[in-house]
């Protein structure tokens, strides 16, 4: 627990320093690269987009991305770089996200942070039980699906594994996002 809230603590200390280094408009290249950014994102908003590795239902794509992540593959079964700022940052526009309205190295370097902090706990999940299955026991969904252009997002709610006897809460997978009948985790945070 102690570990958590370090990690929670070192992330919000970077979100008020990053936050603060934007609003002071310290990068005189900032505003064009923002310009950039959302212009990019625009011309990517379209009707029907590939997604790699998705799930037929939201639960099992839940589970496809654990089952990854205790395989040492966390780059399977969630969003990639280019799916986030191609397919998810444009159909974000408008809206109050909190990379949506910066240039796209700055969005990706907080994403980044905020993967790598939410990978290692769900990873030390597994580290702790080698080579036990596990049993999604507890899925909740958060409010409604959020219509975003063409596709959709649905925030987890409460998410519980069972390991042998145990059960550990997992609070780090926040997004799945749904296009066309298909699904995919796309956000994950600490």
């Amino acid at each position: 627990m102690a570990t958590r809230k370090t990690i929670l603590f070192i992330f919000i200390l970077f979100n008020v320093f990053f936050c603060e280094k934007v609003d002071k408009g310290d990068d005189p290249e900032y505003e064009n690269r923002l310009k950039e950014t959302l212009s990019r994102y625009k011309s990517n908003i379209k009707e029907d987009y590939t997604i790699s590795e998705t799930s037929n239902t939201k639960e099992e794509a839940i589970k496809k991305y654990l089952e990854a992540v205790q395989r040492n593959e966390p780059d399977r079964f969630i969003f990639s770089k280019e799916e986030y700022f191609n397919i998810f940052l444009p159909n974000t526009l408008g809206m109050e996200t909190l990379t949506s309205k910066m240039p796209e190295k700055e969005a990706w370097e907080l994403t980044d942070i905020r993967r790598k902090a939410a990978l290692s706990r769900i990873q030390d999940i597994f580290k702790a039980n080698p080579g036990k299955s596990f049993t999604i026991t507890k899925l909740t969904w958060r409010d409604d699906p959020k219509i975003m252009n063409a596709i959709t997002g649905y925030r987890v709610g409460t998410l519980e594994i069972r390991i042998g006897n145990h059960t550990h809460t997992i609070e780090e997978i926040r997004l799945i996002v749904g296009h066309k009948g298909k699904y995919k985790v796309c956000v994950i945070g600490t």
